[in-house]
């Protein structure tokens, strides 16, 4: 595997991180692999190490060839500039597609709390979309509560929108309102006992899926506190809350949400032959 780090700016504060899977001699017909952006949370004030890497590499044993990208965070985001940093890396794996290996429409986004944000927004909005989006305790809904002179404000709102932000602003940060006909796929997974990200705005989006009649899946788990991630101890900060058995298929069941939507690994019912002497093929 390649990994290896491009900038998106010249101050290189916004980075992606590319996992690159190469094409070997024994794996001819998966020498092409979709592409997985993986966009951590972190409130939009900073990027979660739990919801880069360990994301990435689970995508990478699926098949996919991963990227995990550190867009800006609080200062710098303001003037929406995630939405368009995420934007612009979809682009930039799309103009490498030959060179990376990637299948250039079949790129997903997977987003967690902020970053399941940053998906879904990206994904509705962006200038360069995805063709779908994973969305994992995403934060979809944001209210509006008047500033009065010398208060701080909610720092998520300030992040990306400055001090001055009003309640225009805030409302079109709700994602809903963007479901349309033409929406990517979307595969989505919360918790009810989540109290940062709520099952409401996730239902609530779903419901527009469903008005739209477009393609998504939802799984709302009864138990579970915010910021799982893989729900296992590799992601759990020796936390022991943070591991929860009933939640860690998730990667496994959007994986074959992804191919039941775009496609099978090409499998063939190919003889094995075996050369005296040699490494089996499977040609």
């Amino acid at each position: 595997m390649l990994i290896f780090t491009k900038y998106l700016d010249e101050d290189k504060s916004v980075s992606l991180t590319c996992y690159i899977q190469e094409p070997s001699q024994e794996l001819p017909c998966y020498a092409k692999k979709p592409a997985v952006l993986v966009l951590p949370g972190g409130a939009y004030l900073f990027t979660s190490d739990r919801e880069a890497e360990p994301v990435a590499l689970a995508y990478a044993a699926k098949g996919f060839q991963a990227f995990v990208l550190r867009y800006s965070t609080a200062k710098r985001a303001e003037g929406l500039k995630p939405l368009h940093e995420a934007s612009k890396a979809i682009g930039l794996i799309r103009q490498n597609a030959k060179e990376w290996h990637v299948i250039a429409d079949n790129i997903i986004t997977c987003g967690f709390s902020a970053g399941g944000h940053l998906s879904a927004w990206v994904g509705l909005c962006g200038e360069n979309k995805p063709n779908g989006m994973v969305l994992c305790y995403p934060a979809l809904e944001f209210a509006y509560e008047e500033v009065k002179e010398g208060e701080r404000g909610n720092p998520i709102l300030t992040a990306l929108l400055g001090k001055n932000y009003d309640k225009t602003a805030v409302e079109s940060l709700n994602l809903a309102q963007y479901v349309g006909e033409n929406s990517v796929p979307m595969f989505c997974w919360s918790t009810a006992e989540d109290v940062l990200t709520k099952a409401a705005p996730v239902l609530n989006f779903a419901k527009a899926y469903a008005d739209f009649s477009r393609p998504f899946e939802l799984h709302l788990y009864q138990w579970g506190e915010h910021g799982l991630v893989l729900g296992d101890y590799t992601t759990a900060n020796g936390r022991k809350s943070m591991v929860e058995p009933r939640i860690q298929s998730w990667v496994d069941m959007s994986v074959e949400w992804f191919h039941r939507n775009f496609g099978e690994p090409l499998i063939e019912d190919k003889p094995h032959v075996i050369i005296p002497g040699l490494v089996p093929s499977m040609d």
